[in-house]
C-alpha cells in the first residue's frame, strides 16, 4: 500500500541501483556478469551517468564494486570473475589513494580503464592519487581510456593514449532528444556545493535573473524523489547552462546546450578547452558579461566527440567477446 500511495502522489524511489556486491555479505553475493566495475557511489549523478553508459556500450550490466570499500574481497573476486573495469568519472582524485594502492597491489585480473579523470580542486591540499601508483597500473592496463589531456599530462601516460568525452554522452544520447533547444530564455545552474562558494550561489542566481534569464537550479544530486533521469530531465528542458560541476559542463554538451562553466577545477577548463560548446572562466564575476554576449553559444563538435567514444567501447567490447 505505502508503494502504491508513492506511486500515486509521484515519490516512488527514483535512486539509481546497481548490482553493486560491496554492499552485500560475502556469503549472500550472487553474482551476475563475467566482468567487475569499480566505480563511485555517493548520489551525484556524474558517476553513475558514465557507469550505465559503458554497460549499453557493452550490451551488459555489470556487476559493481564501490571504490569506497577498500579495501577489496580480492579473493571473491579473483574466483568469480574474467577482468576488471574501472570507470568512468573522476576516480583519480585523492580521495580513492587507498583503493588504487590495493588494487596496484593486489589485482591479478585483466584491467581495464575507461573514462575517468584527476580531479585537482583548487580548495584541495593533495592533489590526486600518487603518480606512481597510477602509472603503475596504467601501464599493466589491456585497455586505458580517460576523459581529457590534464589527466594523461598530470601522471605522464602515453602520449597516445585513448582520450575521448565522458561515456555520459552515450546514456544522453540513447534516452533523450539532444537536438538543440530554440525556443526559451531558461538557464539550469548545475552547482557543486563542495567547490562553489556559498556567497556565490545567489550572486550567480542573481547574475542570470538581472540578464533577463529564468532561473532553474540543481546540485546534480540524486535523491528517492528526484533520480538521475528526472535531474537529465531538468537539462533538456533548458536552454543553457551555468555550471561549476564538471559534469553540469559534460551533460549541457551532451544535451547540446551551450554552457558557461565556472573553474574551481582545472578538469572543468581541461574539458572545454579539449571539447568546447561553451565558455569556461575562472572569475565568477565575468559571468554577467558571458551571459550578454554570444561567445558561448557556438556550435561544438558534439558528433565527432560522440562516435569517439563510441569507438572505443566498440573496441573493448569486441575484445571481450573473444576472450
Amino acid at each position: 500500500m505505502l508503494i502504491k500511495l508513492r506511486n500515486l502522489f509521484g515519490r516512488s524511489n527514483e535512486l539509481t541501483e546497481l548490482n553493486d556486491i560491496s554492499k552485500v555479505p560475502s556469503d549472500s553475493r550472487k553474482r551476475k556478469s563475467d566482468t567487475l566495475q569499480f566505480y563511485s557511489a555517493n548520489r551525484n549523478i556524474g558517476n553513475y551517468l558514465p557507469v550505465l553508459a559503458i554497460h549499453e556500450m557493452l550490451d551488459e550490466t555489470l556487476d559493481t564494486w564501490n571504490i569506497h570499500k577498500s579495501p577489496v574481497d580480492w579473493g571473491y573476486v579473483h574466483a568469480n570473475y574474467s577482468r576488471v573495469i574501472i570507470g568512468g568519472a573522476g576516480l583519480l582524485h585523492s580521495v580513492f589513494e587507498k583503493f588504487w594502492v590495493d588494487l596496484e597491489k593486489n589485482c591479478k585480473l585483466p584491467i581495464t580503464i575507461w573514462g575517468i579523470g584527476v580531479c585537482l580542486p583548487d580548495n584541495d591540499e593533495v592533489k590526486g592519487v600518487p603518480k606512481e601508483v597510477v602509472k603503475r597500473v596504467f601501464a599493466k592496463s589491456k585497455f586505458a581510456n580517460v576523459r581529457d589531456e590534464l589527466t594523461r599530462d598530470f601522471y605522464e601516460l602515453d602520449s597516445e593514449i585513448s582520450i575521448t568525452a565522458c561515456p555520459t554522452l552515450v546514456y544522453v544520447s540513447n534516452h533523450f532528444d539532444v537536438a538543440e533547444k530554440r525556443i526559451g530564455n531558461r538557464v539550469l545552474h548545475s552547482s557543486h556545493v563542495d567547490l562553489e562558494p556559498n556567497d556565490q550561489t545567489p550572486i550567480i542566481r542573481d547574475s542570470i535573473e538581472r540578464a533577463g534569464f529564468e532561473y532553474a537550479f540543481t546540485p546534480n544530486i540524486e535523491s528517492a524523489e528526484n533520480g538521475l533521469n528526472r535531474i537529465l530531465k531538468l537539462y533538456q528542458d533548458t536552454n543553457y547552462v551555468v555550471t561549476t560541476r564538471l559534469h553540469g559542463a559534460i551533460i549541457a554538451y551532451a544535451f547540446r546546450r551551450p554552457y558557461i562553466a565556472i573553474s574551481y577545477d582545472p578538469k572543468i577548463t581541461a574539458f572545454h578547452k579539449l571539447y568546447g560548446g561553451g565558455v569556461c572562466t575562472k572569475n565568477p564575476n565575468e559571468l554577467a558579461r558571458a551571459l550578454i554576449s554570444e561567445d558561448f553559444k557556438k556550435e561544438s563538435n558534439y558528433q565527432i566527440e560522440l562516435d569517439r567514444v563510441r569507438e572505443f567501447g566498440l573496441i573493448v567490447k569486441s575484445a571481450f567477446k573473444v576472450e
